[in-house]
């Protein structure tokens, strides 16, 4: 698992993929320059949900997972090289797990440095913020990852369809119809935040999903997706 583990961190750190990462992580912290710069800014109640609702929930987070995540087994897929690892004599978790957690370390670390940067300069440094930033989006970055790199193994266009998921589910559908929020991956890290640091998102306080269940519910499409993609990988006709 080891090997396959540190094969994967090669295949996901090809240079144009970091570049595109890295100007995706780069966005909220201009942002953040710009709003510690300014005079007349925004209230928090306008920041919590233009930098961590919409900005990094709906836009940073999970289009940096699903670059890395659906390339995770999908490049395998791509080049042929799936069947190899299939015809290895390890269990399909033993392929799975490696996978997913390669996909982890490689979106996890720009996302939450440039989470921990922005929120630093945009709320002067409040510790509280930053700790609920980094468990809400920690948890929220392994929840899309399964989601994705199952969606990886299961369609040859996993990129576009995540796309499409991202910006017309998560950043539109689910932004301004509140009754589809138990349906968002998005909703739950902001329960997470909002559990952790009881000063964000007070404005619609009674929409929130409350702490526990925000906690339960992410762990629950971490371990259904990842099992998904175990199954799928056992099931399925390798080119």
């Amino acid at each position: 698992m080891n090997s396959l583990y540190l094969i994967s961190l090669r295949q996901l750190t090809g240079r144009s993929r970091l570049i595109i990462i890295g100007l995706l992580a780069a966005v909220p912290v201009l942002l953040g320059v710009v709003v510690s710069l300014g005079d007349g800014g925004p209230d928090l109640e306008e920041l919590d949900e233009l930098m961590l609702a919409l900005l990094f929930g709906a836009a940073v987070l999970p289009i940096i997972a699903l670059t890395v995540s659906t390339a995770a087994l999908g490049n395998d897929l791509e080049d042929r090289t799936l069947s190899n690892l299939t015809l290895t004599p390890v269990a399909r978790w033993e392929i799975i797990l490696p996978k997913l957690a390669a996909a982890v370390t490689v979106a996890a670390p720009p996302i939450l440095i440039s989470a921990v940067i922005t929120v630093a300069l945009a709320y002067d440094g409040d510790s509280q913020v930053i700790a609920s930033v980094i468990i809400g989006m920690g948890l929220a970055i392994l929840a899309y990852s399964a989601v994705f790199l199952w969606l990886g193994l299961s369609t040859g266009r996993a990129l576009g369809y995540g796309l499409m998921y991202v910006f017309l589910w998560e950043f539109l559908f689910t932004g301004f119809v509140s009754g589809v929020r138990f349906l968002s991956i998005r909703a739950y890290m902001i329960g997470v935040i909002r559990g952790v640091d009881d000063n964000r998102f007070t404005d619609d306080a009674d929409q929130i999903i409350s702490f526990p269940v925000s906690i339960i519910v992410l762990l629950a499409i971490i371990t259904i997706f990842t099992a998904l993609a175990i199954r799928r990988l056992r099931t399925m006709d390798i080119p």
